[in-house]
């Protein structure tokens, strides 16, 4: 199945909405999803929708706790690729806008004039509600399409909540700092002004995506405290055992 579906995505040439038999239902959900209408009636719809997905391991963090690491360490321990900064190009292959465009409405982006910096890179007017829906329907493609390891941007809040597998990284800001000075080696002042920066743009683009000012434990399956878990293969096994456990993989 995974590559037939593969398979589907190369013949196609990576183009999402084109050809995709589901992208027409899943295109009125995305409008809906980003809409003020009430996000409670979509996410029951989103639950009954019949998009033929394969369960999705969805990672939702604190910028700089180092969830990406795990991540990658899932994804190489279960054999499926991770989504990352990549679902980027996907969705600038699909709006056949530049990806420094895509990347400013991002959820890390630090920027503020998104939609001038947008219109001076040379593409047409293109805001964040935009983004959200291409977001929303690209989500579902590459769950489709193959399994998959979700980092980031909400992912676990838009695909149906009983094909998730979602979890939660959480750290001090002591931790985070630690982690960003190091990985881009900066003084650990400046690595606080960074995550502070990086806490307020993740907060406005959850606030206005997911209309969400919190991520509530009850809507992840595991909670992970970097502070206090540092084996790192333990927890991936730990997540592939749950993972398993729950849809009888």
């Amino acid at each position: 199945m995974t590559g037939s579906k593969n398979k589907e995505m190369d013949d196609m040439g990576g183009h999402l909405e084109t050809y995709w038999q589901g992208r027409r239902m899943v295109s009125r959900l995305a409008l809906e999803y980003v809409s003020q209408m009430n996000l409670g009636d979509i996410r029951q719809k989103i639950e009954k929708l019949n998009a033929d997905i394969f369960p999705a391991i969805c990672f939702s963090r604190n910028i700089g706790v180092g969830a990406l690491a795990l991540a990658e360490m899932v994804g190489k321990n279960m054999g499926r690729r991770v989504i990352d900064r990549q679902i980027i190009e996907h969705i600038s292959r699909e709006t056949e806008l530049n990806s420094k465009s895509i990347e400013t409405f991002d959820e890390r982006s630090p920027g503020r004039l998104k939609e001038i910096l947008c219109l001076l890179l040379g593409d047409r007017a293109f805001d964040l509600t935009d983004y959200a829906r291409h977001l929303f329907i690209t989500a579902f493609f590459l769950a489709r399409t193959e399994e998959t390891v979700f980092v980031g941007r909400g992912i676990h809040l838009m695909l149906p909540r009983s094909r998730v597998f979602a979890i939660r990284c959480i750290g001090s800001m002591e931790l985070r700092v630690k982690n960003i000075s190091k990985t881009l080696a900066v003084d650990e002042k400046k690595a606080r002004q960074l995550i502070s920066q990086a806490d307020q743009e993740q907060a406005e683009f959850f606030r206005k995506t997911h209309r969400k000012t919190s991520a509530l434990p009850q809507e992840f399956d595991m909670v992970i405290n970097f502070d206090y878990i540092r084996d790192m293969d333990a927890a991936a096994r730990a997540i592939a055992t749950l993972y398993q456990s729950r849809f009888n993989a």
